[in-house]
């Protein structure tokens, strides 16, 4: 029989229920939902921007973050001959544009065109930034690793800009412009609205 205790934070009641095996590959889709992202990449005046939702942090100093890239795609052929990229963090507002950039390839398209997207200057690389973003991590490649049917770009982070509503030294989701986009899978997305303080058994 499921089992049963009451959430000290929100006061639920929360079941242990039963658990079923899944194939294998809806791992990656149970780490989801995480924040979604868009990578800026230039090369020779092109620019490109593509829909990533691979990522990790993996180093406080240096400052370092990992992103996950097939090889097929324009951005892991920019970031190989460049070493430079920009990760750029929508908010839900963002969403339809978000899924045009995954959907697209830039060979074909400027996506920046396509999903209205506008680009600015970035402080210390050559890829634009995405305007409409809130946050924005420029960032410079120090290795490369090959996993599976993906390259993971070791990025050393350059510098850090952020929107002070959405961000001050920790994401505020109940504010309207820190209303994160993540990705469920496909085409569902969702946003975080809420954010709770956890605390300790000798704390209560």
């Amino acid at each position: 029989m499921p089992t049963a205790k009451r959430c000290p934070e929100s006061g639920r009641e929360l079941k242990v229920a039963e658990k079923k095996q899944c194939e294998l590959r809806v791992a990656l889709r149970m780490l989801a939902p995480g924040p979604i992202a868009l990578i800026t990449t230039m090369y020779r005046d092109h620019p490109n921007v593509m829909t990533a939702g691979w990522m990790l942090p993996l180093s406080l100093e240096p400052t370092l973050i990992g992103v996950a890239i097939q090889p097929a795609r324009l951005t892991h052929e920019f970031i190989s001959k460049t070493g430079r990229f920009a990760v750029n963090i929508p908010t839900v507002d963002l969403m339809s544009a978000v899924h045009l950039c995954g959907m697209q390839s830039g060979r074909d398209d400027d996506k920046f065109a396509s999903a209205n997207l506008n680009a600015e200057d970035a402080a210390e690389i050559e890829a634009p930034l995405v305007a409409e973003c809130v946050g924005h991590l420029e960032c410079e490649v120090l290795d490369r690793v090959t996993i599976g049917h993906h390259d993971l770009f070791v990025g050393e982070v350059l510098a850090v800009s952020t929107n002070d509503e959405a961000f001050a030294g920790m994401w505020d989701v109940a504010a309207e412009a820190g209303q994160l986009l993540h990705h469920l899978g496909a085409d569902r997305y969702a946003g975080l609205a809420k954010a709770y303080r956890a605390t300790l058994p000798d704390d209560e």
